[in-house]
């Protein structure tokens, strides 16, 4: 599917740059022109940026699932 029409980005494009990013470092924070940068582009119109967050949001809770939304920060740092 195609995410950016303005550079031609396919998901699956999008998806393997944050892939790249999180390997390089988990705990970076990666926004829509973090990852156009990675992949030696500009975003143009950004029009396509709302569904790159998404796609990031969604790559995040995969690769990182112990940080996925509805965990507390908290409930991570209290002793079991």
């Amino acid at each position: 599917m195609i995410v950016c029409q303005c550079n031609i980005l396919f998901r699956h494009e999008i998806e393997r740059a944050v892939e790249q990013l999180l390997a390089d470092d988990p705990w970076r924070l990666i926004v829509p022109s973090t990852v156009y940068h990675a992949m030696r582009m500009r975003g143009r119109c950004c029009g396509c940026f709302p569904d790159v967050v998404e796609i990031i949001a969604e790559v995040t809770a995969r690769v990182r699932p112990e940080d996925a939304p509805g965990e507390s920060a908290e409930a991570n740092l209290r002793p079991d």
